[in-house]
């Protein structure tokens, strides 16, 4: 009886200190979460600041809610490039009315037209433009005297008022240009500081008229307007969410004072060289002005977008109400105190003096920053790599001696404990892994899209359990009287410390500053591992000092998981739907559990009623599949995180080398976003279960004979469907295609050709075998080319036209032609009608309005005549 008691006493013990553990982990966690979404008040117009000056949230937010009046402002549109010109232009002129006189404020509108390359792997895109717009604001010190210019280096602030196509815009990027006009506002309005100018330098606002075409804006400023001469670094401030805080996501390169800056003049720091290495790895679908501003301009700089709530980038819904005076203030107090150091810093003044390399940088709790170079990063990593294995030598060495027992056989369980711990990480992403891919193959997958919390359930839990099970199975089954219990847990704790040093050193030598994560375990495991030699690994002490050790860790990695997840998990709503993202969630998943409870699971061995444990898991993965079977886990939510549709009415016309028709039709076609497209749909909508996909389409034609607005869309098209249209698209601007002159030398076939029509228009160059393209007029050089069709290179020409300019535009192209018969050339001319969507026909607004309320559709007509030449 009395040792039923006992039992029945220590079970108690161990469910309580499990309860309680469990909580204080979930209110870690949930402390964290709480941390992330707190913003500050948004300051009010009539609120007397508290600084000299201080950004003014609701004075933001009333710009944006002007700029954003007449819905989306797609570049080309009279929206984006008229009203938002002039609202523009109005406001600085009131900024500049209220300046003080110490400063010198101005104000142009660039207009421009250039072309350049962009090498994306596979699909390379030439872009050319012409009558880009951009409005840009200067605010400098005056000096002296009036007559003398100002003649020093320049801070450029860069952010786009287009928007995409739908979006009204309000995050991407209407957030960033209100706050940049509120930073000059602030700018202008600072008076001497302590005796001195608050600006040492001139601050430049580029506010970018063409950026969601192919970044075309900041390549006209940075090659086309005089001040870019003068460009000393940058800031580009962009939107891949909406709301919350901003992540500065992307330094330099090699210019690590950048980050100086931003420690010291930052309030609320979010920041992490995990986000820059994941971005430059291509993980992020999406391309930024940092990459234009940073090549063409060859300046340095910082790169910041918004990092929450990316359900409603580029929609509709990306609207006024969803942005917050709390967003708005968050921002500007940020970067009106970056721009504030970095107008008056000494490394402005000669900014090539402290090319020192690249920097390894990350924010803790957003509460203060940590930098240093790749260089101190590089020792540091190695000091504390070769301090983690010298303690767990040092380890191994206390115990042989303190149980009296021989060191091979306390090696061997070492290795073993090693073995053990490494097969259990390895079979717990495998169980994850598997989770996902059954969970894809019953259509369930993206169960967490909108209800995050099913992670836990469907990839933690079963990771974790796999965790747990290797050491208790083998401490069970492998019986050794030299240790004792807590013993074969240091073991196990030791053998996961040098697996994080291994990697530690491993990632470290391939130059990866991510590699920096891995410090934090090792870092305090180290701590509590010397305390408890001190402590001579005292049973029942150094336990205690081995749980608070891991606070920090865990706290860090949970801010890390938080970040990780309001990133990545609205991005698989918008990449295709050929990969299954529960992979990458489980992937995702598996890694932050093994960051946060790796060196907590071998303590499972201390349970003495451990199958309660395993019940609980089990149970709580069981539950999680269920719910994740009911409406709860269905992806996608109307207003909130909605399912994203392109879908295109296209008319096409294939001519013959005589000119005559070969084909015409009209087609509605469906472009994927994500894994459940188009079955949903079909389930849907009645049409789209007679979608058929393009098949021989590919073969038959250029570029699947389809209009695509960037040639990368052509990556899927295996799975991409379409569907006969009865009606042929209303074109308000019709495509006006000529071949203006041909002309043959020894050798050579130089083509002159005129097109007129929309402002966004592409041309896909295509010369035939045996043909190559010796000169066109897009650019000084032929690019490369991309994917090639038949044998054939294959060009394709982004072709804008801004400023409302509609003329006809003549280009030429050169070809060599060797002696033979056959045609030289096949050609495609695309047009893209982005902002008509009063030109809807009948058939093609009944399709869309037959929508499920829970999509979002981005809809309007497209033109393609294909020649051979």
């Amino acid at each position: 009886m009395a040792n039923r008691r006992l039992l029945s006493y220590v079970f108690t013990v161990e469910l309580l200190v499990s309860t309680v553990a469990a909580v204080i982990g979930i209110g870690v966690y949930m402390l964290t979460y709480w941390n992330w979404s707190s913003l500050p008040s948004g300051v009010s117009r009539c609120r007397k600041p508290t600084e000299s000056h201080q950004f003014v949230a609701e004075r933001a937010l009333a710009d944006l809610s002007v700029l954003t009046s007449r819905g989306p402002r797609v570049a080309g549109s009279e929206t984006n490039e008229r009203f938002a010109i002039e609202f523009l232009l109005t406001a600085l002129e009131q900024i500049a009315s209220e300046a003080k006189p110490h400063l010198r404020v101005g104000h142009t509108v660039q207009r421009h037209t250039g072309s350049y390359f962009l090498d994306y792997e596979d699909y390379p895109i030439t872009s050319y433009y012409r009558g880009v717009q951009n409005v840009i604001a200067w605010v400098e010190p005056r000096g002296e005297s009036d007559q003398i210019p100002y003649s020093g280096p320049y801070l450029l602030l860069n952010a786009h008022f287009d928007s995409a196509v739908t979006s009204p815009g309000a995050g991407d990027d209407g957030t960033m240009v209100v706050v940049m006009l509120e930073v000059m506002r602030q700018l202008t309005q600072a008076t001497v500081v302590d005796g001195s100018l608050l600006l040492r330098h001139g601050v430049l606002f580029l506010f970018n008229g063409c950026e969601e075409n192919t970044m075309q804006g900041a390549h006209a400023f940075a090659s086309g307007h005089p001040l870019a001469e003068r460009v000393a670094a940058f800031i580009n401030l962009d939107v891949a969410a909406n709301g919350g805080r901003e992540i500065m996501f992307q330094s330099g390169p090699n210019y690590p004072f950048l980050m100086a800056h931003y420690r010291d003049h930052v309030k609320r720091p979010y920041a992490n060289t995990l986000g820059e290495e994941v971005f430059q790895m291509g993980l992020v679908p999406s391309f930024t002005d940092y990459e234009t501003l940073s090549r063409v301009g060859g300046w340095p700089g910082l790169d910041f977008a918004l990092s929450s709530y990316g359900y409603l980038y580029h929609t509709s819904l990306d609207a006024l109400e969803t942005i917050s005076t709390a967003t708005l203030q968050h921002i500007g107090d940020n970067i009106l105190g970056l721009v504030t150091g970095l107008a008056s810093s000494d490394e402005l003044a000669n900014v090539e003096a402290h090319a020192e390399g690249t920097a390894v940088f990350f924010d803790f709790m957003h509460l203060f920053l940590v930098y240093y170079t790749e260089t101190t990063g590089i020792i540091i990593n190695a000091l504390l790599g070769a301090l983690a294995i010298g303690l767990i030598v040092g380890t191994l060495v206390m115990m042989i001696q303190q149980e009296n027992a021989s060191a091979a056989s306390v090696l061997f369980e070492a290795g073993m404990s090693l073995i053990v711990q490494t097969l259990s990480i390895i079979v717990g992403a495998g169980c994850s892994v598997l989770v996902a891919i059954i969970f894809d193959a019953c259509s369930r997958s993206m169960s967490w899209f909108s209800s995050t919390w099913l992670l836990f359930g469907l990839y933690y839990v079963p990771f974790i359990t796999c965790m747990t099970l290797g050491p208790f199975l083998y401490v069970r089954y492998r019986k050794t009287s030299m240790l004792h219990d807590q013993g074969r847990i240091i073991l196990f704790l030791h053998a996961q410390q040098f697996i994080y040093a291994i990697l530690l050193i491993t990632l470290t030598i391939g130059g990866i500053r991510s590699a920096y994560l891995l410090l934090f375990p090792i870092i305090f495991y180290s701590a509590t591992t010397i305390v408890n030699m001190i402590l001579k690994f005292r049973l029942n002490v150094w336990l205690y000092v081995h749980l608070a050790g891991q606070l920090v860790p865990f706290v860090y990695f949970c801010t890390l998981t938080v970040t990780l997840f309001a990133v990545f998990i609205s991005m698989t709503g918008r990449t295709d739907n050929r990969s299954n993202p529960d992979l990458q969630m489980a992937l995702f998943s598996s890694l932050t559990a093994l960051l946060l409870v790796s060196l907590l699971t071998p303590l499972v061995v201390l349970l003495r009623r451990k199958v309660y444990l395993y019940v609980l898991l089990i149970l709580m993965f069981v539950v999680t599949v269920i719910v994740a079977a009911t409406p709860v886990g269905f992806p996608f939510r109307e207003r909130t995180s909605p399912q994203r549709y392109y879908i295109f009415h296209h008319e096409r016309n294939f001519y013959w080398p005589n000119a005559t028709l070969r084909k015409s039709d009209s087609i509605f076609y469906l472009h994927p976003q994500d894994r459940h497209t188009p079955e949903l749909l079909q389930s849907e909508v009645p049409e789209w279960s007679l979608a058929r996909t393009l098949d021989t389409e590919c073969e038959r034609e250029l570029y699947c004979g389809i209009p695509f607005y960037i040639n990368r869309y052509h990556r899927q098209t295996q799975s991409s469907y379409w569907l006969p249209a009865s009606s042929t698209p209303n074109f308000p601007e019709p495509v006006r295609f000529r071949l203006v002159s041909s002309e043959r030398l020894a050798g050579r076939r130089i083509l002159t050709f005129s097109v007129q029509g929309p402002s966004h228009m592409s041309l896909y160059v295509s010369p035939t075998r045996g043909r190559r393209l010796l000169r066109w007029s897009f650019s000084d050089r032929i690019p490369p080319s991309g994917v090639r069709w038949q044998g054939q290179d294959v060009h394709f020409v982004n072709f804008f036209s801004g400023n409302m300019d509609r003329t006809p535009a003549t280009f030429e192209l050169e070809l060599e032609t060797p002696s033979g018969d056959g045609p030289d050339l096949y050609l495609s001319v695309v047009g893209q009608y982005m902002y008509h969507e009063t030109s809807r026909t009948p058939e093609f607004q009944q399709l869309i309005d037959r929508m499920p309320p829970y999509a979002h559709t981005v809809a309007y007509p497209g033109y393609l005549e294909s020649w051979i030449y």
